[in-house]
């Protein structure tokens, strides 16, 4: 999914982490919010913004990442500008 990827590829510059644990980041926090069994590929926009406003900034927080919420505005604004990825995809 190129939206997860470019998330990633956002988290992990900002956070100074691998691409691969920001993809994971990611994965787990889409797991925290709608259980294993629900495909990348059915992930819509509404519901990566939500994983990115509940799940991934309560990981970010645990983590003790200090700028999460500058993290968590910067990924919102690039799934508003990347919204056509979901449909594409």
């Amino acid at each position: 999914m190129e939206i997860l990827n470019l998330l990633a590829s956002i988290i992990s510059k900002e956070i100074s982490i691998s691409f691969p644990a920001a993809r994971g980041l990611l994965k787990l926090s889409i797991i925290d919010e709608f259980g294993p069994f629900k495909a990348l590929k059915e992930i819509k926009f509404s519901d990566m913004t939500l994983v990115v406003n509940e799940s991934l900034k309560k990981r970010l927080i645990d983590l003790n990442v200090k700028n999460y919420a500058q993290l968590i505005s910067i990924l919102i604004v690039e799934l508003k500008n990347n919204q056509s990825l979901f449909t594409l995809g």
